[in-house]
C-alpha cells in the first residue's frame, strides 16, 4: 500500500478549516483509576522517570539517564529492581526505550543494541538492532516481533540511505527482519535537521507528545504522509484518514501525529516544524467520532487538575480504551485533598509525602 495509492472516500481531516471547539470534561467520558507506586531507600522515582506499560498484572517504568528500570505490581508493590548500566556486551549505556513483553516475561532495552532481560534483571540476550543509528523508534507488537521505525538519516552525505520503507517488523528472538510493512513514502521529512555551528554540525530536533498504541492495534500518521493507517495484529494495513492540505504542500511543514485512539472517537494533533522558534507552543487537539465522522478541535477539562485543564502525553502501552500517565507526588497531593481514592489505590497507606513516588493515573474511557 503505498502513500500515493488511491483515497477512495475516505473521511477527511481538513486542518485549514475552522473547526468549531467543543468543552470536554475528562470524567465525564472516563473514569479514573489511581495507583501509588512504592517509596523505599531503593525505589526512588525522578521526575524524568518514564511510565512503559500497564497490564493487568504489572507496572514498567524507567530512569532513561540513570539506567534504573523498575517492576511494580497493579497495586503499586515494586517486584523488581534492576540497574546493568556499563559498557559490557550485557550493559546499556543509557536507556532510549525499555519495552515490556508480559507473555514472555521478558524486557527489551533499546541503545546501541537491544538488551533482552528477564522480569527480575537477568541478561538473556542481546538483538543486534541499534536504535540509535538512524533515529529508530521500537514498538512491542505481538509475542514475537517488535515493530522498528527508522528516521529519515540526516547526516551529510549519508541522505540518499534513507528507507522509502521505514516500517519493519523484527524478530524478537534474534532481531532479525520478518517483513518490511508495505507502507511506502517516495518523499521523507523528520523532525530533526542538522545546523552548522562554525566547522561543526548539530542535531536539532522538535520533541512533541504521539501515541500510536490503539490496544494491540497501531494507528500511524507517519510525518511524511497524508493517510493514517491502522495497523493491525494480522498485520493487515487499513487507510482511516486522509488530511488537507498536503503536508508537502507547505513550507515549513505542518505534520499531524496520534494523541489518542478510543473505540468512539481520536484525538489528532498538529505540530509546525519551524526549527527556529525555541519553543513549541501548545498542540491544537482535533477529535474525529468514528461513528458520525464529525470533526471538532476539542479541549479537554479536568475536573481533578488544579491548573483544570487535561493536556494528553505520551501514553504507554496498555489495554484497548484506557491510557495511564504519571502524576507527581505533590501535584497529587494537591488535586486529591477531598476527592476520593477508586480501585487498589484504596489499599495504600494515604495520604502519600512530598517525596514519595509517583501515582499512575489510569483513564479508562466509556
Amino acid at each position: 500500500m503505498s502513500s500515493q495509492s488511491k483515497k477512495g472516500n475516505l473521511p477527511v481531516i481538513d486542518f485549514s478549516k475552522n473547526y468549531p471547539t467543543k468543552d470536554i470534561r475528562l470524567q465525564d467520558i472516563a473514569d479514573m483509576e489511581y495507583i501509588p507506586l512504592e517509596t523505599t531507600d531503593d525505589v526512588l522515582l525522578s521526575d524524568k522517570a518514564v511510565l512503559s506499560s500497564v497490564t493487568d498484572k504489572y507496572i514498567l517504568v524507567y530512569e532513561p539517564l540513570m539506567g534504573d528500570i523498575f517492576v511494580f505490581n497493579r497495586t503499586g508493590k515494586i517486584y523488581a529492581h534492576f540497574n546493568h548500566k556499563g559498557q559490557s556486551g550485557q550493559e546499556y549505556p543509557w536507556i532510549r526505550y525499555a519495552i515490556f513483553d508480559e507473555r514472555n516475561g521478558e524486557i527489551f532495552v533499546c541503545n546501541q543494541s537491544i538488551q533482552v532481560y528477564s522480569l527480575n534483571g537477568k541478561y538473556k540476550r542481546t538483538l543486534k538492532i541499534n536504535t540509535l543509528q538512524n533515529e529508530s523508534a521500537v514498538y512491542n507488537f505481538d509475542d514475537t516481533a517488535l515493530l522498528v521505525y527508522d528516521d529519515v538519516i540526516i547526516d551529510s552525505g549519508f541522505e540518499h540511505k534513507t528507507k522509502k520503507k521505514p516500517y519493519r517488523l523484527i524478530s524478537k528472538k534474534d532481531g532479525s527482519l520478518i517483513s518490511l510493512l508495505d507502507i511506502h513514502f517516495p518523499k521523507r521529512y523528520s523532525s530533526r535537521i542538522l545546523k552548522k555551528e562554525g566547522k561543526y554540525e548539530r542535531a536539532i530536533q522538535i520533541y512533541y507528545p504521539s501515541s500510536i498504541y490503539y490496544g494491540h492495534d497501531f494507528m500511524i500518521a507517519d510525518v511524511s504522509s497524508d493517510t493514517l493507517y491502522m495497523l493491525n495484529q494480522s498485520k493487515k494495513i487499513t487507510p482511516i484518514l486522509v488530511r488537507k492540505p498536503s503536508v508537502h504542500a507547505s513550507e515549513p511543514r505542518k505534520i499531524w501525529l496520534t494523541l489518542l485512539t478510543t473505540d468512539k472517537f481520536m484525538i489528532i494533533g498538529t505540530v509546525l516544524l519551524n526549527f527556529n522558534l525555541k519553543l513549541l507552543g501548545t498542540i491544537p487537539f482535533f477529535m474525529y467520532e468514528f461513528e458520525t465522522g464529525k470533526i471538532n478541535k476539542v479541549e479537554f477539562l479536568d475536573g481533578e487538575s488544579e491548573r483544570g485543564e487535561w493536556c494528553i502525553k505520551s501514553s504507554p502501552a496498555i489495554a484497548k480504551n484506557r491510557i495511564a500517565e504519571l502524576v507527581q507526588a505533590p501535584s497529587f497531593i494537591s488535586m486529591h485533598k477531598k476527592i476520593p481514592l477508586k480501585g487498589n489505590s484504596k489499599k495504600s497507606n494515604m495520604p502519600l509525602k512530598e517525596d514519595d513516588n509517583p501515582v499512575v493515573r489510569v483513564i479508562k474511557f466509556k
